[in-house]
């Protein structure tokens, strides 16, 4: 048996309900990752994202893999959410120019602990320069409730190219 399957025998064995279901999770989304290109991180994290018009809007699944120590959504967790929808709003946008953005800055206003069982992010521009952008994201839960607000300030680059 190899040092994986038996760390994996090792943790099944003493797991609790919660925990094999967020192993389910983390596999499922390694395998979509596997199956896309999406990021590991949007993967892992089952962000599901669409665009309409000039905005992304995304999709998140609270699990308890996003838990703070008040079973609630962690913020760093809700910053992710949000500069990720900013970012793929705009990288989506200067793809075919071969550009691509960075995030510079981010202002963040937390409003009110989360209380459903997704987040929707979404993501739009104030203001569209040559080499810098700046947007702004609002987060709602599904019945309309905002829970976060951001701006986010964005830089133009030539983007590495790709080592996948």
């Amino acid at each position: 048996m190899n040092e994986l399957q038996t760390l994996l025998n090792q943790v099944t064995e003493n797991a609790t309900d919660t925990d094999m279901t967020l192993l389910k999770d983390f596999l499922t989304g390694l395998q979509k990752k596997q199956q896309t290109s999406d990021t590991y991180l949007n993967s892992l994290l089952q962000m599901d994202i669409q665009f309409e018009q000039d905005t992304c809007i995304v999709t998140f699944p609270i699990t308890p893999l996003s838990y703070n120590t008040f079973d609630n959504p962690h913020g760093g967790i809700i910053a992710t959410l949000m500069d990720n929808a900013m970012g793929y709003l705009v990288n989506k946008d200067l793809q075919p120019t071969g550009k691509g953005a960075v995030t510079t800055n981010m202002n963040i206003h937390y409003v009110k602990a989360a209380s459903e069982k997704s987040l929707i992010a979404t993501a739009s521009y104030i203001h569209r320069g040559r080499q810098t952008l700046v947007l702004e994201c609002t987060v709602t839960q599904p019945n309309g409730k905002r829970i976060a607000h951001a701006t986010g300030s964005f830089f133009v680059i030539n983007p590495p190219t790709s080592s996948k």
